[in-house]
């Protein structure tokens, strides 16, 4: 099985001609603050997580599934009309038990549309590290996959937090029983992971956090650093329009007089918790393999 990390979300097919992505189950990376975000939704008893593209997409969303609370962030700071910011820290404050959220953010979310042509997807932060990744060893095995991080970065750059959480899984990778073979982007992430030990120190000299404290105090910073808070895997679903149309709750939605919208939802891309009740072989044989 063969391991890459994928350094900012800003690819072309030749930047990374020796990786099929049509053959990895891709980690999405965006720690600060993307896909702590989503893993604090979900963790905290969220019921799904719509991914929006763009402003005027997510405002589209948010009429047609109007209980969903509307969270993200332009620049680092929610745009007027939204319910919520992109703070996993303010998330976890609020009730949001079976809650639906439609999210939209600079670069993490972006990276979700970058991996349609990948056959599973999983959101990766620190705070869902070993079990996300676990669940990315068992989905790859299970199917004969390679596995990718790809890392969101800031507008094409490479930031720090996302190649140090990519390091981290990669690190905890060395720890599984299995034959792994690792890309030399993927042995350069985890050098950061073996180099900064203080994972709050380490995130703090990110680009991402230091564009954040230009905006905020930055407490998500600290929170974003919790390792394994989270035992949940969030899992990408991209639905089609037959089956927005047969699916509850959307079909209810979509007949509502009130929700309808002169856009045609052509396609939906979810995140829900990912089901690992599923027991297989290697589970059996290493008990803890989920709950490491």
């Amino acid at each position: 099985m063969k391991i890459h990390v994928i350094f900012t979300n800003r690819f072309d097919r030749k930047d990374i001609e020796e990786i099929d992505l049509a053959n990895c189950v891709c980690g999405v990376i965006d720690t600060i603050r993307a896909t702590s975000t989503i893993a604090t939704i979900l963790g905290c008893g969220g019921r799904e997580v719509i991914v929006a593209g763009n402003k005027r997409q997510a405002f589209i969303l948010k009429k047609i599934f109007n209980d969903y609370l509307l969270c993200g962030e332009e620049g680092g700071i929610a745009p007027k009309g939204f319910d919520y910011g992109n703070s996993p820290l303010e998330i976890s404050n609020l009730d949001i038990k079976d809650r639906g959220f439609i999210l939209m953010t600079t670069n993490g979310t972006q990276s979700i549309f970058k991996t349609s042509q990948c056959p599973a997807v999983f959101v990766l932060s620190i705070l869902n590290m070993n079990y996300t990744v676990n669940t990315l060893i068992d989905y790859a095995s299970n199917n004969k996959n390679d596995i990718a991080l790809l890392c969101s970065g800031q507008k094409g750059k490479i930031a720090y937090d996302d190649v140090y959480t990519a390091g981290i899984a990669v690190k905890y990778l060395l720890t599984k029983p299995l034959r792994f073979e690792f890309s030399d982007s993927a042995k350069l992430a985890m050098t950061t992971a073996l180099t900064d030990c203080d994972v709050i120190n380490a995130l703090e000299k990110s680009c991402s956090a230091i564009s954040l404290r230009k905006v905020c105090s930055g407490e998500d910073i600290a929170f974003c650093s919790q390792l394994n808070k989270f035992k949940i895997a969030a899992k990408l679903h991209i639905l089609n329009l037959k089956n927005i149309k047969a699916e509850e709750p959307y079909r209810t939605y979509l007949k509502n007089k009130k929700t309808k919208t002169n856009y045609e939802i052509a396609q939906l891309f979810v995140v829900r918790k990912y089901d690992t009740n599923k027991i297989n072989l290697y589970q059996v044989q290493n008990k803890q393999y989920l709950q490491a």
